[in-house]
């Protein structure tokens, strides 16, 4: 799997911080209980679920699908996912390789992009990919936080308040409804 300079950064990263994920969200458990009942609002459980940048797994499993697939760049977070939750398929891939996307064959009531879209180097054309996974009734949901973030974000990591992270793209909100207006998704809903 070749990949770009920046995705090795993202790849490395990943793969040093898996085995302590689980005590970050543990530290931050309130943000993490929010947004798990956040999304779980908004997915019902028993979805077919796609969840891409699905780190250790633990979102896809708190969704609750009927089908769950996650896929990771991170071979670390993916082993841990498998480890963690044996009722789910998780796949080693890069979300941006059409020939990996390929090996999917299934669609699914939902894809997830949770905290993945600011790690991606082409977004409109990863967004546009994803059509194949789709039935006419599937939704997308991208989860992801607003760059004015970023002084607070940086400060909670230099104080060790927030996990590590490495540079990303900061996409607002307008960003984001362009790169669907292009992929040909329809937003349906926008919260902040």
């Amino acid at each position: 799997m070749k990949i770009s300079s920046r995705k090795e950064t993202i790849l490395k990263h990943a793969e040093q911080i898996a085995d302590q994920r689980e005590s970050w969200i543990n530290r931050s458990r309130c943000y993490y209980r929010d947004d798990r009942a956040y999304m779980r609002f908004l997915i019902p459980p028993g979805q077919r679920v796609l969840d891409l940048g699905c780190g250790t797994g633990d979102l896809l499993s708190a969704l609750s699908p009927s089908y769950g697939v996650g896929v990771d760049l991170s071979q670390r977070m993916i082993d841990l996912a498998v480890s963690r939750y044996s009722d789910l398929h998780f796949f080693r891939g890069d979300i941006e390789d059409p020939d990996f996307l390929a090996t999917i064959k299934d669609t699914f009531d939902v894809i997830v992009l949770s905290d993945t879209i600011g790690y991606l180097d082409d977004c409109a054309e990863t967004l546009n990919r994803l059509h194949r996974f789709c039935s006419r009734d599937t939704r997308v949901v991208i989860a992801y936080y607003a760059w004015f973030w970023e002084p607070v974000l940086e400060f909670g990591e230099k104080f060790g308040m927030k996990m590590p992270s490495v540079e990303m793209n900061w996409l607002s909100t307008e960003d984001m409804m362009g790169f669907l207006h292009l992929a040909d998704f329809e937003p349906v809903k926008q919260e902040w």
